[in-house]
């Protein structure tokens, strides 16, 4: 059996290396990845392509380590970070366990040399411990989760016959005076929201709600596997307490009736009711971020700080 571990950037791959990336990701994730979500995943980034370390065998792609550019600010000045996503090793082949580490490195020695000095994501349970331990990732922290019930019995089944009294409380809570203040909150790193991430990041699932001021509210609504009905605010911008009570207060009053839970999942630095923070012990599973330094003096360990970050579902392709 011949394996060899090879680099290419997207715009490098043939039809067939995307088309072999599609069928692994079915294969692996149990999900359809259609070449025009392939191509504007991968190819519509801020350096018209992102990098892959593929694993062969007998000249078929059976692994694939990939990450995408995006630009950030950095305390101040503007750079490049990259995100790690859809890390995949067919079935047949993940006895070895440093296949990923192999690919990982074709990657990270190109995107030192275009001078991208630092890489992260949001592993799953089954590669936390791989990336922490064959790749040499630190943990940076967990997100929170912000949420509003409308229809508690989704949250809790045996509340079930109560919802239509919660339903009153829930929009009697949502009208409550809440603190304004009109100043952003300060982050030191963020991502740059301009509309060439718009266009990568957001589909037609995707709506935009003005909230006043200039500022804007992403979001989508999702029907889960046991049937919840989540509204997902996945970015408000600029993210301030009252750009961001703005939002929740219009996308409640919108779709309210066609949702049983609004959710945020991010760090804040602010009290965003009437979103109430979820207890550590009572989120549903751990997201947790983490990353590696690539190249010395692009970052620093400040970029190993939560709290320095602004970050939510926007950052990661996930809703």
């Amino acid at each position: 059996m011949g394996r060899d571990f090879v680099f290419k950037t997207t715009d490098q791959l043939s039809q067939g290396d995307k088309s072999q990336i599609c069928e692994l990701f079915c294969e692996v994730y149990g999900k359809n990845m259609s070449r025009e979500d392939f191509d504007r995943k991968y190819l519509c980034t801020p350096l018209g392509h992102s990098y892959h370390g593929l694993m062969m065998v007998d000249g078929r792609i059976r692994g694939a380590y990939n990450t995408v550019p995006y630009h950030y600010t950095y305390f101040g000045r503007e750079t490049t970070f990259a995100l790690s996503v859809d890390l995949m090793v067919d079935r047949e082949h993940r006895g070895g366990p440093f296949n990923v580490s192999h690919m990982a490195e074709l990657v990270y020695r190109a995107m030192r040399d275009d001078g991208i000095g630092f890489v992260f994501g949001f592993p799953n349970e089954a590669s936390y411990l791989c990336v922490k331990k064959l790749l040499g990732w630190k943990d940076i922290g967990e997100l929170d989760f912000y949420i509003l019930p409308r229809n508690i019995g989704a949250l809790i089944p045996r509340l079930r016959l109560i919802n239509c009294l919660w339903h009153l409380a829930a929009a009697a809570w949502v009208r409550w005076p809440q603190v304004r203040d009109g100043a952003a909150a300060t982050y030191n790193i963020q991502k740059v929201c301009d509309a060439g991430f718009e266009a990568h990041r957001y589909n037609g699932q995707h709506h935009r709600i003005d909230v006043g001021e200039g500022g804007k509210c992403v979001y989508r609504t999702y029907t889960e596997e046991d049937g919840t009905r989540v509204l997902y605010v996945l970015d408000v911008h600029p993210l301030g307490r009252a750009f961001f009570q703005e939002a929740v207060q219009q996308l409640y009053r919108r779709h309210s009736k066609s949702m049983d839970i609004m959710l945020y999942v991010g760090r804040l630095a602010f009290d965003p009711r009437p979103l109430l923070r979820v207890p550590a012990s009572r989120r549903p599973k751990p997201v947790r971020m983490c990353g590696r330094l690539l190249a010395p003096g692009a970052v620093d360990d400040r970029v190993f700080n939560m709290e320095n970050w602004n970050v939510n579902l926007s950052n990661f392709d996930v809703r």
